[in-house]
């Protein structure tokens, strides 16, 4: 029957609620003029309720208390123009900033492309390319010769031609003449992303088809592919030849590898008889290795088979002479979740940020129903003045300059707007080759920028979360602002007012009796004895040789509950106490009476309690000004659901 009591209770109780909740955009309070609704009081109490301390705050009177003081304060800090200020401002424009940059992305996109770094990571490759130039904004005739000429080239290979050697014959990359478009290993990041993602998509041992990137066409050969090292600490010592053939010099780093097998340590070694002066009175030390870091012929295969702390190598040749390198110290590689945080922050810098652009810009160009007219553009191109592109001229408003390049949501872009744009960054597009290129580049930059600044203006408006956490962080901007200007400024500058306050409440700061030292418990009185007269007589005592319960130290007050009560604090360490069938001895090396400390022994203690009681202060002026209006029932339907709530 009770049961059946309780459930219609539970039934009564939860149709009450149902019947006459609060709805979102109920009024809940009414301050100095100023309404505040239940889902604004909501937003805030579930957002913190997680993060209270004080669990009595979680209690809905309690907190609605806080809430009001909160908005009369805010109310307050308005009205003196602290958000006016200009660091409150500075700040606020960064953070901003720094919060709308997740919806300026793809995040489906950003996700796609960290994963794929990542899992490249894991790997390294080595490679050669040949480079056929073409400018990024070349017309289309020039691009598709530049594109015959790779697909010549690679027939030119699979033919017979060996890679290096049309690699020296064609490559327009200058470096090809000397190292046979030779790019040894590489990781992610390390290349332009069209170029890495062609080097790892290409089978080992085989050409890849022409790869576009800002510098041209690339024909991408693939040696191999193996695991990243890990990070290593690399020292060297150096024998230098007069030639490939010199016998003495073969000698000599043969000898000194001898030392190194029989007993001689790297470092020994390496201080007295390498040839490298830079390096030599360090031990030879090269620092961190980081692949191509190190102008010396064959280092890194040689570096990749040492995988232990002070492994070294036989000697090998280089084109500077007779080496053995050693690993002074090796690092495990990063995990995954290590490198994402720094992986994002590349992926958004580097050439892979183009595609996250390029997303956002064909996102903007439909939201924003973005049309071009492209015959005016092309129109445009002939009221270009190249030639005083450095001088920066200044485009008269008329009927050519005024024609509608483009439209989007309810705003145009003009000729005009393009033309002035890049006026003011002439060294921009000063290279870019053509005409037709430069306004061609400078529309779409323009364009892109111009969509940017209107999403981004109306981020509030489209993403309320957005507009909350801003508001939320301005809000605690301001507040801080005044809290340390009217508040913690104000009550520590006055220095008669702190000294009046601990005056007047001195026996706050009493300090108890303490006494800084051990305190040794033990279960056996005879153990206990045994070892506070071995203390007593200043023996050396081994705490080994004794079964001890617990042991404490450092500072004590007679009202740590570790200790046992009633204690004679005059007494200490004279005796063994016994306490709960336990015995405890006491090593006493400082012992204070109970005193009271001056003013300026407690001095930032009294400066907290006196900012306490000044911000409390300043919370019931705040209050007593205030004309406030709380709306009863809907704060008791608010008690109710979260009460119960909290109680669950």
């Amino acid at each position: 029957m009770k049961l059946i009591k309780v459930t219609l209770n539970f039934l009564l109780l939860n149709l009450s609620i149902s019947a006459f909740a609060q709805k979102p955009t109920d009024v809940l309070v009414t301050i100095n003029d100023s309404i505040y609704n239940v889902a604004d009081f909501e937003r805030l109490y579930n957002k913190n309720i997680d993060i209270i301390a004080d669990e009595s705050q979680k209690d809905i009177d309690n907190y609605f208390n806080l809430y009001k003081i909160y908005k009369l304060r805010l109310q307050n800090a308005y009205a003196l123009e602290i958000d006016k200020s200009p660091t409150v401002e500075q700040e606020f424009k960064i953070y901003r900033s720094e919060l709308a940059e997740k919806y300026f992305i793809n995040e489906k996109e950003l996700g796609k492309l960290l994963n794929e770094a990542l899992n490249r990571n894991d790997y390294e490759i080595k490679a050669s390319h040949i480079l056929i130039n073409v400018d990024e904004f070349a017309q289309p005739a020039d691009t598709l010769k530049a594109y015959n000429k790779a697909i010549d080239v690679r027939n030119e290979i699979l033919k017979g031609l060996s890679f290096e050697n049309a690699a020296v014959k064609y490559s327009d990359d200058l470096s090809a003449k000397t190292n046979n478009g030779n790019l040894g290993y590489f990781s992610v990041f390390k290349m332009v992303y069209p170029f890495e993602s062609g080097a790892y998509n290409t089978n080992i041992g085989q050409i890849s088809m022409p790869v576009r990137s800002n510098f041209g066409y690339h024909l991408i050969k693939v040696y191999n592919k193996r695991e990243t090292p890990k990070t290593k600490n690399i020292a060297h010592i150096l024998v230098e030849t007069k030639d490939k053939n010199d016998a003495e010099a073969k000698k000599k780093i043969n000898d000194i590898y001898k030392r190194l097998e029989v007993s001689d340590s790297f470092y020994d070694a390496a201080f007295h008889f390498s040839e490298d002066i830079h390096t030599r009175d360090k031990g030879g030390d090269l620092g961190i290795y980081n692949e191509g870091s190190l102008n010396i012929d064959g280092i890194s295969d040689v570096l990749y088979d040492l995988n232990f702390k002070d492994a070294y190598s036989k000697p090998f040749l280089s084109q500077y002479g007779w080496h053995i390198v050693a690993v002074t110290n090796i690092k495990d590689k990063p995990t995954k979740d290590e490198l994402k945080a720094n992986f994002l922050r590349r992926i958004k810098s580097d050439s892979r940020s183009k595609i996250l652009e390029k997303d956002l810009m064909l996102h903007l160009k439909e939201m924003y129903h973005f049309t071009t007219n492209e015959k005016n553009i092309e129109e445009t191109v002939k009221l270009l003045k190249r030639e005083e592109l450095v001088n920066q001229p200044t485009v008269e408003s008329n009927t050519a300059t005024e024609m509608v390049l483009a439209t989007y949501s309810d705003k145009k872009i003009t000729a005009k707007n393009v033309l002035e744009h890049i006026y003011s960054f002439p060294r921009q597009y000063a290279s870019v080759k053509t005409d037709d290129l430069l306004v061609k580049k400078a529309f779409d930059f323009y364009s892109y920028r111009k969509l940017k600044e209107e999403y981004n203006s109306e981020l509030e408006t489209k993403f309320p979360e957005f507009a909350h956490n801003l508001n939320e962080y301005k809000e605690g901007l301001i507040l801080f602002d005044l809290l340390e200007k009217n508040i913690w400024n104000e009550s520590a500058k006055d220095t008669i007012a702190l000294q009046n306050y601990y005056e007047t409440n001195k026996e706050k700061y009493i300090q108890q009796a303490n006494f800084i030292g051990e305190v040794y418990v033990f279960n056996k009185k005879s153990d206990a004895k045994t070892y506070n007269k071995l203390l007593k007589n200043n023996y050396q005592v081994k705490e080994a040789d004794f079964p001890m319960v617990y042991k404490y130290q450092g500072r004590f007050y007679m009202n740590d509950k570790r200790l046992p009560e009633n204690l004679d604090f005059n007494s200490l360490g004279k005796n063994v106490v016994k306490y709960n069938n336990n015995y405890y001895v006491f090593y006493i090396r400082e012992k204070k009476d109970e005193h009271q400390p001056t003013y300026e022994e407690v001095k930032s203690q009294v400066l907290s309690d006196y900012q306490n009681q000044f911000e409390n202060q300043y919370n019931q002026d705040l209050i007593n000004k205030a004309d406030i209006k709380v709306n009863q029932p809907i704060l008791d339907q608010l008690k109710t659901k979260y009460n119960k709530k909290n109680l669950n």
